[in-house]
């Protein structure tokens, strides 16, 4: 179960995205780079992947509310902290923007 919450903003394809979102409540869920807008970019020691499955009551197509964690268990979690803001990535493409809304460690 995931407690930290997030709110998501897709790209459309007019803004450099996707076509249309993930379904993002399917099995394996949806997973993608990570890019925190406060850190370098590309990223100077290694990457993180995030999971991302969306509360389908709470979302629209393209906003969506959002419970996230890192794929890998050693991930730095103390990263997801309440307010900070993120992009993520498939490729060298930009697909999302986000922002925390709730930590799972509150």
């Amino acid at each position: 179960m995931m407690k930290t919450k997030a709110v998501i903003e897709w790209f459309t394809k007019d803004q450099g995205g996707r076509v249309r979102p993930p379904l993002g409540i399917e099995i394996p869920p949806y997973s993608t780079v990570v890019r925190f807008t406060d850190e370098p970019w590309p990223p100077t020691e290694c990457a993180w992947s995030l999971i991302v499955v969306k509360d389908g009551q709470s979302s629209t197509e393209f906003r969506w509310l959002a419970g996230i964690r890192f794929l890998m268990d050693d991930a730095p979690h103390d990263c997801l902290r309440t307010d900070r803001t993120f992009e993520l990535y498939e490729g060298n493409k930009r697909v999302a923007r986000g922002r925390i809304i709730e930590n799972g460690s509150n």
